[in-house]
């Protein structure tokens, strides 16, 4: 039983779902009870020893009445008067006997108060310790969730950076891109030619003026010089894909022959100049994309004779290659 209640007694400290104050209370009333019960086993031993030393002079004086029967009034009367002592004896005795049941039966009630105590706390340790139990697999579920929500974010970080990186050094080539075309066609800006950099990619816009004759699709010396300044400048960047678009204004063309129409003149335009770019054998034809636009993309009104002549161009759009950016984007 001490075992018992040491071990329910250190599970109820350990677990501490029983505050100390309550535990101090429990363990002061089972260290009493154990003193209680060890001071009436304590008075039972003596009872017994006089109980023993009792029957032993009970003894003594029957072999004394047996040999001194024959004796006087007066041994008769002392063996009576021992009698008596005896009777006493046995009362007080039995008085002390009656206290001790009693006194043990008010003990074995607090006892069992207390085992009940015990057991309603045992009882409630068990269901802490399963609320515990739940939680730390509760607990552990969420670790592992934030451990596999850590991870995922340490991986998706990991390939923002490298988008980063790729679109970062994307922009540095379109920049460089556009400094090495601004360098090579020195002189032109501001005369039918402009460059401008937006969302990662290079804009050529090159007038009508700049590169042909009215209605006509055949580059003219100006136009020769300032593709071939430019095909050199885009020479060997093989990591950049080139639009040539044809753009007219919204006057309908009446020519004859080849051209029927507006959609006829942007196309051959654009060809010509992606053929006269062909021409310098450092740059890949593959890398390049001749497309008609005629009338339908103005930059401006097509009302002014300003206006239509800003709209009669050839646009050039420089994008670099995102192959390897939408290779990481699928994985």
């Amino acid at each position: 039983m001490k075992r018992i209640l040491a071990f329910i007694f250190s599970l109820i400290f350990i677990s501490s779902c029983i505050t100390p104050k309550v535990y101090n209370e429990l363990f002061a009333e089972h260290e009493k009870a154990q003193k209680d019960l060890l001071s009436n086993e304590q008075i039972i031993l003596n009872l017994r020893e006089n109980l023993q030393k009792f029957e032993s002079s009970v003894n003594k004086l029957e072999s004394l009445v047996k040999n001194l029967q024959a004796d006087s009034s007066i041994l008769n009367q002392e063996f009576l008067t021992s009698q008596n002592k005896y009777n006493e004896l046995s009362t007080t005795y039995d008085l002390l006997t009656s206290k001790s049941s009693r006194f043990m039966a008010e003990k074995a009630k607090e006892t069992k108060d207390l085992l009940e105590k015990l057991e309603i706390a045992q009882n409630e340790l068990f269901a802490k310790e399963d609320q515990l139990n739940k939680s730390t697999t509760s607990l552990k579920l969420q670790e592992d969730a934030l451990e596999k929500s850590q991870k995922e974010l340490e991986y998706r970080s990991s390939r923002v950076a490298e988008l980063e990186a790729i679109i970062n050094r994307k922009d540095s080539m379109v920049t460089a891109l556009k400094k090495n075309i601004s360098k090579a066609l020195i002189g032109l800006e501001g005369d039918g030619l402009t460059i401008e950099q937006r969302s990662g990619k290079v804009y050529i816009s090159l007038e009508e003026d700049l590169l042909f004759a009215s209605g006509k699709y055949e580059v003219n010396q100006t136009g020769i010089a300032a593709l071939d300044r430019l095909s050199a400048a885009l020479a060997s960047q093989d990591d950049l894909e080139i639009l040539v678009e044809g753009h007219t204004d919204s006057i309908p063309l009446s020519g004859k022959g080849l051209l029927k129409d507006n959609w006829d003149l942007s196309v051959m335009r654009a060809t010509s100049v992606v053929k006269r770019m062909t021409l310098n054998t450092n740059l890949n034809p593959s890398q390049l994309i001749a497309a008609g636009r005629s009338e339908f993309i103005p930059i401006t009104n097509n009302k002014t004779k300003e206006g239509r002549s800003k709209n009669r161009r050839i646009e050039m759009i420089l994008s670099p290659n995102l192959d390897d950016l939408f290779k990481l984007l699928e994985e």
